[in-house]
């Protein structure tokens, strides 16, 4: 377990900014899709900046989570078996 702790809890917080970025691209969404709302020219470019995030996030960092859960998962103790003169 030594080993993997890091990569856990790096994907964890990669799950943890997916996360938010889906809240924050929901509220963009929804403001995007009111035509009520009447934005300005800027803030549909933020709202639009804050949904192109979340997917390009979700695309290129989510897929990643899945690999380094399979490297934590593999009970490798090559590492953890060295004495702590070998370091």
């Amino acid at each position: 377990m030594g080993r993997g702790t890091t990569r856990l809890l790096m994907a964890a917080g990669d799950v943890l900014v997916a996360w938010l970025l889906l809240r924050q691209a929901g509220v963009a969404a929804r403001r995007l899709a009111d035509p009520a709302a009447g934005a300005r020219r800027a803030q549909r470019s933020f709202c639009q900046g804050k949904v192109a995030t979340a997917v390009f996030f979700a695309q290129e960092v989510l897929p990643l989570v899945a690999a380094q859960r399979e490297i934590a998962d593999r009970e490798d103790g090559v590492l953890m078996t060295l004495d702590e003169d070998a370091w």
